[in-house]
């Protein structure tokens, strides 16, 4: 209740303005984005096309999980990625705007409740960053993820974890897409103190999902030290 009226009383004195013209209105104030931006992106995906990584399919056949070894349960996504849409998320990571994280979280907790009855244990950010000689330290003042973060753990009940190490500082943004495959062989490496223990059923939270290269070498990490099933979400997917 305190939070519900500190949050309108900051509307108030500095409301929000739509992330992207600049605007203001009922929806930009809910959302990070007014009416009219929120109206030139595509509706929130609703279930269909390949029942495991949620691509796109041809008379029932998957390209995608037909042409290489998948390891994780399900993939879903919450929009369709278009060059609005990965404006909005280049805004949140690079100029910290984090009302626009609210609009591409819309739909997450009906897509979790979905899950309601896998028996997930835990849920996880894919790690973005790598930990120097003097430990790892935040490249930005909060995580693109946190709001979808936080819906899952309060819509599912799930704890965080983090069993991941990043072992590279490159990243997989600007590279091609075959690239993004043998860069992702060695990206992450299980923690030491997970090695071997991982929960059985994760669910792995990350923002984009285009070639899909990372979360699936995530989930192939995962399954060799524990874990039986790993779910995905992301805000985004890229259409092939």
């Amino acid at each position: 209740m305190i939070d519900k009226i500190l949050y309108k009383s900051l509307n108030y004195f500095f409301p929000i303005l739509c992330g992207m013209c600049g605007k203001e209105d009922f929806r930009s104030v809910r959302s990070g984005l007014c009416r009219i931006c929120a109206k030139e992106t595509p509706r929130i995906w609703k279930k269909k096309g390949c029942p495991i990584c949620s691509g796109k399919t041809t008379e029932d056949v998957c390209d995608y999980c037909t042409s290489r070894n998948v390891f994780f349960t399900e993939a879903r996504y919450l929009r369709e990625r278009t060059d609005l849409l990965a404006e909005v998320l280049n805004k949140i990571k690079s100029r910290h705007e984090y009302p626009l994280s609210l609009f591409l979280s819309i739909g997450a907790k009906t897509a979790l409740r979905s899950w309601g009855n896998r028996g997930i244990d835990a849920c996880f950010l894919l790690p973005n960053s790598s930990s120097g000689r003097f430990g790892s330290f935040p490249l930005r003042p909060f995580s693109p993820m946190r709001e979808l973060l936080s819906r899952a753990e309060k819509t599912l009940g799930l704890p965080r974890i983090d069993p991941l190490l990043k072992r590279s500082n490159s990243r997989q943004a600007g590279k091609s897409y075959a690239d993004r495959f043998f860069h992702a062989r060695s990206a992450w490496e299980i923690r030491p103190s997970w090695q071997g223990c991982c929960p059985s059923k994760v669910l792995l939270l990350d923002d984009v999902f285009t070639t899909g290269a990372s979360v699936n070498e995530a989930s192939r990490i995962l399954l060799e030290n524990g874990t039986e099933e790993v779910y995905i979400l992301t805000y985004l997917r890229t259409m092939e």
